[in-house]
Parts: structure tokens; sequence; C-alpha cells
């Protein structure tokens, strides 16, 4: 029977990328520069939970075909 050795593995270096620290004011104006000329869909479950999704224009049949409403 032969004898089996595990080779050590090596760690990985990690990167530390610390994200930068954005205020209120800042991320808001971010998040709304991201939806912006997006149109914003709806769809409300059982529950009364509502799903929001900010879609391009040119992909708002397929929303409404899984039963989203446009606002």
């Amino acid at each position: 029977m032969s004898d089996t050795t595990k080779r050590a593995r090596t760690r990985k270096t990690v990167e530390a990328t610390p994200a930068p620290v954005l205020s209120h004011a800042e991320h808001m104006a971010a998040l709304q520069a991201r939806e912006a000329g997006k149109v914003v869909m709806y769809q409300q479950d059982a529950w009364g939970h509502i799903e929001t999704r900010f879609v391009r224009a040119q992909n708002v049949k397929a929303w409404e075909a899984k039963g989203f409403l446009v606002r």
C-alpha cells in the first residue's frame, strides 16, 4: 500500500481594497443616477409584498408578461 502525502496548499493573498465610504446623500445620488431613464415596474404577491424593478424601456413588454405593472 502506498503512502499518500498531501501537498500543503498555499494561501491566496487577499487584496484588501476598501470600498469608498459614501455619505447618505452621495449614496442616494448614485442610486438615482443608476436608475435614470428606466421604467419603474411593480408586482404584488399574495401576502401584499411589493417587488420593485427598474427596467429598460425595451424590456417592459417582457416584464409585463411576468406579471409586473408599469408605474
